[in-house]
């Protein structure tokens, strides 16, 4: 088997980029998903419009919640000393 030897350099690399984009993300808040999930013949699209019909919460019912931190100190069980 033959070897090709490899000139030149590697490709650059694209630059990151240095923060978020200012372009806004689209709003498919009016989507049919129900319409949807009835019209598709692509499997994994059909089964997360399924997902997301089994799982729909209501406007009135829907919280959101997000927690990254180690919670509050005073809520932490502290062992028993001796």
């Amino acid at each position: 088997m033959a070897t090709v030897p490899v000139t030149g350099t590697a490709p650059a690399v694209p630059a990151e980029p240095s923060g978020p984009s200012a372009e806004p993300l689209p709003d498919f808040g009016g989507v049919d998903v129900a319409a949807l999930a009835a019209r598709t013949g692509h499997p994994a699209l059909g089964e997360v419009a399924a997902v997301l019909l089994r799982t729909w919460v209501p406007a009135e019912r829907a919280v959101a919640y997000y927690d990254d931190g180690p919670g509050d100190p005073d809520d932490r069980v502290v062992p028993a000393g001796p």
